[in-house]
């Protein structure tokens, strides 16, 4: 099914993998210089092995969800961000929401989240899109956020046992660390905005926590999608489906999204079945 049979409104913004062969600048200290497929500026790990080999060599990462984000927003619209990471989608969203748009980027890693500020800053979104260095939740105070040594965009909230993290390191030879981070609720730290329009959320398996404390929100807002990462082996099964449950208890049918930026509704079932998905909530009439 095509996007715009559900939400008349998308672009039909370009596929991203159109411009390949970027190459990237090392500034020092472990930070590399690059251009995104829209030729905005972006800073990346040199040791990252997620996000910073794709944004090097193509410029882009994920296309999918990268088309199905640019083809949502509109100038004026408030952009959150969960899981920023150095800010691939914050400086998309950016472009994609100027004029009168917001970006609210939340990223809890202290060295991560230095790069995804310098990145909304030297793109010239300072004063519309706010680097937030803290970590979503469903309740106040302090956890351990969990980052896996080269992988960054991995890093995690969720518990992890010891036999997982000695067989990271077994299987990679890279090591793993705890960094003590600040947690907040969603409808907390967001309680003066009137309503957001999207909602991109990847936490590595956190996402329920993150769900539960931005209800509020949610329910204000009542044209917003989600574009969220969904990983059934990160959960209990009856946990994946009380996490589904929830947003369709907040009115929201649920789509995959397809590798070519397509999508199909699929029941909870169904999305348990898969390994992986990139799931858009969407409210019927939204």
């Amino acid at each position: 099914m095509l996007l715009t049979t559900l939400v008349p409104e998308a672009s039909g913004f370009p596929d991203p993998w159109a411009k390949p062969g970027l190459q990237g600048v090392y500034v020092g200290d472990g930070v590399m210089l690059t251009r995104n497929w829209l030729d905005q500026l972006m800073y990346v790990s040199s040791t990252d092995l997620i996000v910073t080999p794709h944004l090097l060599n193509l410029g882009y990462c994920e296309p999918h969800l990268t088309k199905v984000l640019m083809s949502l927003l509109q100038p004026g619209q408030v952009f959150v961000d969960i899981g920023a990471n150095v800010g691939y989608y914050s400086v998309l969203g950016g472009r994609a929401v100027h004029p009168g748009g917001t970006v609210h980027a939340f990223e809890p890693n202290p060295a991560i989240h230095r790069l995804l500020a310098d990145n909304l800053e030297v793109n010239g979104f300072a004063p519309s899109a706010i680097p937030h260095r803290l970590a979503l939740s469903d309740r106040a105070g302090t956890a351990p956020l969990l980052v896996f040594e080269g992988r960054t965009a991995a890093a995690t909230l969720r518990p992890v046992s010891a036999a997982y993290a000695e067989a990271f390191g077994a299987r990679t030879g890279r090591t793993t660390h705890a960094v003590a981070v600040e947690t907040v609720r969603l409808d907390d730290v967001l309680a003066a905005v009137p309503e957001v329009h999207l909602i991109k959320l990847d936490a590595e398996g956190h996402e329920p926590a993150i769900l539960r404390g931005g209800t509020e929100l949610l329910r204000r807002s009542p044209a917003v999608k989600l574009l969220m990462e969904f990983v059934p082996f990160h959960y209990a099964r009856d946990e994946a489906l009380d996490h589904l449950g929830l947003l369709r208890d907040l009115g929201f049918r649920l789509y995959r999204i397809e590798a070519d930026g397509g999508i199909a509704e699929h029941t909870d079932a169904e999305l348990l079945g898969f390994d992986f998905s990139d799931i858009m909530a969407l409210r019927p009439g939204g």
